[in-house]
């Protein structure tokens, strides 16, 4: 993530094109914690929401979808930082068990991002090949399905619901990332980097901060919102379930 170049803020676009029917051409921009950055023609998408409304949508739903992790099962499911440090450290202990059980949600991570990149080329040559195809992005309907079902799936059986949800968060989030123009809305290091250096360098004003302050409170109101809800709901509350279709629904408007 590169949180600290000050380079071209997304506020800097015409506002009617940020506003109604937003174009985040990737061809145009790249944004990496409040950035924007050069990326190539082939992840341009079209959103029918504010940009920044989006990726604060998706920043609440991380924070929540952290929090009910973390707090359940001492887990993050949707970041992969900190089990690629804990099975360095397994691995060097010879802990070889709980090194595998790590790799493997490892590579659950990778298998969602994977399989969502392969999904959206195969409806982009779908697309190529007929002409009448829809405008939109039909990509997304299918990943808003399986992670409908995948949620829902992960609610009801113990073993395998890490695994399930850590493929279940890799089919989203690079998916919202590519379709933000790069911006990442459930990693909040390069944000707080990006946040800390405009305050160092004396941009209070700088457009680009916004992005970054919105998406961090956004996580942190979900985090918040997640915590209490477990106190309320209760444990055996269907979360997974109802994050499911709440993902979904945004992915659809993607």
């Amino acid at each position: 993530i590169n949180g600290g170049r000050d380079q071209i803020p997304l506020n800097d676009y015409q506002p009617d094109v940020v506003s109604r029917l937003a174009v985040i051409p990737s061809s145009t921009c790249h944004r990496r914690g409040g950035d924007i950055q050069d990326v190539s023609d082939d992840e341009k998408y079209k959103i029918s929401l504010s940009p920044l409304a989006f990726a604060s949508i998706f920043g609440f739903l991380g924070g929540w979808s952290h929090s009910i992790c973390n707090k359940k099962f001492d887990v993050y499911t949707a970041m992969v930082s900190g089990h690629i440090i804990n099975m360095s450290i397994l691995l060097a202990e010879k802990q070889w068990k709980k090194a595998l059980w790590r790799m493997s949600v490892i590579g659950s991570y990778f298998g969602g991002v994977a399989s969502a990149r392969s999904i959206e080329l195969k409806c982009e040559e779908s697309k190529t090949v007929d002409n009448n195809a829809s405008a939109t992005n039909p990509h997304f309907k299918i990943i808003a399905a399986l992670v409908v079902v995948i949620f829902a799936i992960a609610d009801k059986l113990e073993k395998t619901k890490i695994a399930l949800l850590t493929f279940g968060y890799g089919l989203v989030y690079p998916s919202v990332s590519a379709s933000l123009g790069g911006t990442i809305t459930h990693l909040l290091t390069g944000h707080t980097t990006n946040v800390a250096r405009l305050v160092g360098a004396n941009k209070m004003r700088n457009k680009g901060m916004k992005t970054s302050v919105c998406i961090l409170g956004s996580v942190i109101t979900g985090g918040v919102f997640g915590i209490n809800s477990l106190v309320v709901l209760g444990d055996d509350f269907p979360y997974f379930t109802l994050l499911g279709f709440l993902y979904a629904a945004v992915l659809l408007l993607l």
